[in-house]
């Protein structure tokens, strides 16, 4: 299991730039993990996280718009990869949200977490694949 603390405690900080950074080293995580799976298709890969920080939403770069003070000031601009278009990030808080968080997950059980589920739910599907076999 991988747990990118990083991107919680930037996000805290609303850091919009070591979010990223963070995020590009979570994507090299799972690309690692995917490439496993891809010799060992019996293994569940669940991405996912605890909860969402700080409020983060990405938006259309406009230099004449607004960017907010303090903790909705917002961050960038930052490029997108292979396009001449760029982004901003805004933020709405610098703590936890309620705003549900995203699981992808490919492998066996994997239909199982589509849809919204409590987040203990994921733990009950990790259980079926971990439990012993007799």
């Amino acid at each position: 299991m991988v747990e990118e603390e990083g991107t919680d405690e930037f996000a805290h900080s609303n850091n919009g730039t070591r979010v990223l950074q963070s995020m590009q080293q979570l994507e090299k995580a799972v690309a690692v993990a995917r490439a496993y799976i891809a010799t060992h298709p019996d293994t569940l890969l669940v991405v996912t996280g605890d909860h969402e920080t700080g409020g983060l939403s990405g938006e259309e770069f406009d230099a004449t718009d607004e960017s907010g003070h303090a903790i909705s000031a917002g961050d960038g601009p930052f490029s997108i990869r292979g396009s001449d278009r760029k982004f901003t990030i805004d933020w709405t808080t610098s703590g936890h949200t309620s705003v549900d968080v995203p699981v992808t997950a490919s492998g066996p059980l994997s239909d199982s977490l589509s849809g919204k589920h409590p987040n203990t739910y994921v733990h009950d599907v990790l259980k079926q694949v971990l439990a012993p076999r007799g």
